[in-house]
């Protein structure tokens, strides 16, 4: 689907692939993916709400890039699919199955971020790429995504900043303290550090001290 806007959810017991690119999806009523068999997803809407994903237990691999700009649960707006007096996870934890992930967004309240405090477990994930999200509140989101995959093989973290933005982690990245996080699974053999500039020093030095607290040697991270 390219270029289409999405105001009705998509409920389908037989897809197995499916990639949505462009158009947007509703900005008012979050709507909700429900294909239980999908083994590939493709997720990159021009705008609009994220929609709620459903449980996917075959996923292999997952591509999502959030335009959510509001910074809401989806109890917070009307639902299609779910009770509004429940509290749910938007995005992650329809994706826990996946072995393979991409994760990107341009927004610091990210929907990403807010989901992680469902504690979703990425039982079967082996390769991961997230972008600057991830680094941003004390970089919550690549601390949790090395404690929460067992298994994680290969992680990617694309740290495409622009001149004029000024995200918090600028501000506190002195405050964090790697000696709290706990060691992670020796099945990490690769990392890539993508820069967009040398700007991006501060929070790579800030990055490579999570990685050696969580038992990541130096020889394994390539920063380019």
């Amino acid at each position: 689907m390219k270029g289409c806007n999405i105001l009705a959810s998509i409920l389908c017991q037989s897809v197995r692939h499916l990639t949505i690119k462009g158009g947007c999806f509703d900005d008012k009523t979050r709507r909700c993916i429900s294909a239980p068999n999908l083994i590939s997803l493709k997720l990159a809407p021009c705008q609009g709400l994220t929609p709620l994903l459903d449980s996917m237990p075959s996923l292999v691999t997952a591509s999502v890039e959030s335009f959510d700009q509001q910074y809401h649960y989806c109890f917070d707006v009307p639902c299609e699919g779910c009770d509004r007096q429940a509290r749910f996870p938007v995005v992650l934890e329809g994706l826990s199955a996946a072995t393979n992930l991409e994760l990107t967004t341009d927004d610091q309240l990210s929907i990403f971020r807010m989901d992680l405090k469902w504690c979703p477990m990425f039982s079967k994930l082996k390769c991961l790429l997230l972008n600057k999200w991830c680094v941003a509140d004390y970089f919550t989101g690549l601390v949790y995504f090395l404690q929460h995959s067992p298994i994680l093989e290969t992680l990617t973290l694309l740290l495409d900043f622009q001149t004029h933005e000024k995200w918090h982690v600028m501000e506190t990245y002195g405050i964090y303290d790697p000696k709290e996080q706990s060691p992670l699974s020796k099945h990490l053999k690769v990392v890539k550090i993508i820069r967009s500039s040398t700007k991006e020093d501060v929070i790579v030095d800030r990055i490579l001290k999570i990685l050696c607290a969580h038992g990541v040697p130096s020889e394994q991270i390539d920063i380019q």
